[in-house]
């Protein structure tokens, strides 16, 4: 059991056999051992349970109350399952003015603005990276990524053309990743996660995915009707436009830290058939690296804000975006 403490408690299940249950307005958890700690509904701002407990139905009506999420956490980081709010303000009206964007051209307007500011954060960090360990072939591949920028951005004003923007987009995560490699033990990148690197890579944007998801039903938006990912069946479209622009300010910081900081040990993976598989304690350090992260301060639209509450900002501007009520501003972060 784990509570993190920024201004609101982040509360991560991860011990089997816990249960959380709810007393006045507290959430008590009592672990195993029966010890039993309790939180603040007033304090707790998510619960993200990474491992087999139980719950009760008045927590979770504590939850509700409170608009805390719930996420259930599969043992890849992605979210198999959450609790959320059922009083979600203004989303038809939202979600019809989504639908009508796919097709009026917005929707392409905002595909371009987001695969165009994931490259960019490619290119800031990597030459952050540069600067701090005095590489210069980290700025050779930067530069190309920021070429390749350059191109995506170009289709702003002329025909939208997805197998383009897809091809540009994965020349610069070849040069990108190849700038991690130089950095930390990465030969390449694999989704499978068959080494360590790529295994908290993976379990790190699945943290990622769940928080964009949650953004995404708070602003009204349909997680699954996205216009970057849009054949992408069964899957949240929109999360995975979303999360584009926050990969590298997020998680891939956040990994480097950890290896930079001598952080990440043999005993944070296990060994299955070849496959690295993260133990508990390697997913509690990325867990918690990528709430680090998250809860960082950083300048954006002339403000100090946490990156968190950029990111529901983000998503209250792709639905403010999508009425026709104001311009998308993608989130450039300069290291």
């Amino acid at each position: 059991m784990r509570a993190r403490t920024y201004l609101f408690v982040q509360l991560i299940i991860d011990d089997y056999g816990s249960y959380i249950s709810q007393k006045d307005n507290l959430f008590q958890i009592k672990g195993k051992d029966g010890k039993i700690d309790e939180y603040s509904a007033d304090k707790v701002e998510q619960i993200i349970v990474l491992k087999n407990s139980a719950i009760s139905s008045s927590a979770i009506l504590l939850a509700a109350k409170n608009n805390i999420d719930i996420v259930i956490i599969g043992d890849f980081g992605m979210p198999v399952g959450r609790f959320f709010p059922a009083s979600l303000g203004g989303a038809n009206l939202v979600r019809r003015k989504q639908l009508e964007a796919a097709t009026n051209g917005l929707g392409n307007k905002l595909a371009v603005n987001l695969i165009w500011a994931k490259m960019k954060n490619e290119e800031f960090f990597l030459k952050s990276l540069a600067k701090s360990r005095e590489n210069s072939e980290l700025v050779v591949l930067a530069n190309k990524i920021s070429a390749l920028a350059d191109n995506v951005y170009g289709m702003l004003g002329s025909a939208y053309d997805s197998e383009r923007i897809f091809g540009f987009e994965g020349m610069a995560a070849t040069y990108y990743f190849s700038g991690l490699s130089l950095v930390i033990p990465l030969s390449k990148r694999d989704q499978e996660g068959k080494d360590g690197p790529n295994a908290l890579l993976n379990y790190g944007y699945g943290i990622l995915y769940g928080e964009i998801e949650k953004c995404c039903l708070f602003s009204g938006l349909d997680p699954y009707l996205g216009f970057l990912h849009t054949d992408r069946y069964g899957k949240p479209s929109l999360v995975l436009d979303l999360i584009e622009e926050f990969r590298p300010v997020i998680v891939d910081r956040a990994l480097v830290t950890l290896y930079a900081q001598k952080q990440v040990l043999e005993s944070d993976f296990e060994d299955v058939e070849g496959k690295k598989y993260l133990s508990k304690s390697g997913r509690r350090k990325m867990v918690e690296a990528v709430m680090e992260r998250l809860h960082a301060q950083v300048n954006f639209s002339d403000k100090s804000l946490e990156i968190k509450a950029i990111v529901q900002d983000q998503a209250r501007g792709i639905a403010s975006f999508v009425k026709g009520e104001s311009e998308f501003e993608p989130f450039l972060y300069r290291w």
